[in-house]
């Protein structure tokens, strides 16, 4: 179970990368970074059913006791994982066609500029 957080950390790196590129070459779509959120919405989704079973739970989180106290706490953090990483996939996909406050606020700027 190890290889999990390793790849997620793997494919988080294409997303700073990109993001990092992003400061030079200016483009509404992060590619990587889709990627990644939906990877890690998927990889939380899929983390729910075995944080609820016993000896799936102990062997994803050693480090915690097989307790109902923290099974929910895991939960909890899976959900605002879930929660987060719509919220992410949701503003990228409005990034990407052009619908967010800060692509309104440029064209605003330029007609006012114009």
């Amino acid at each position: 179970m190890y290889f999990i957080p390793l790849v997620l950390i793997i494919v988080l790196l294409f997303s700073v990368v990109e993001q990092v590129k992003l400061f030079s070459k200016h483009t509404n779509n992060a590619k990587y970074t889709n990627y990644s959120f939906k990877i890690l919405l998927f990889t939380n989704v899929a983390l729910i059913l075995p944080t609820c079973f016993s000896s799936s739970f102990t062997q994803l989180y050693p480090f915690l006791l097989n307790q109902e106290k923290s099974k929910v706490l895991v939960l909890i953090i899976l959900a605002i994982g879930i929660l987060l990483s719509a919220l992410i996939l949701y503003r990228l996909y409005r990034i990407k066609h052009d619908e967010d406050k800060h692509y309104e606020r440029i064209k605003q700027y330029e007609e006012a500029i114009n």
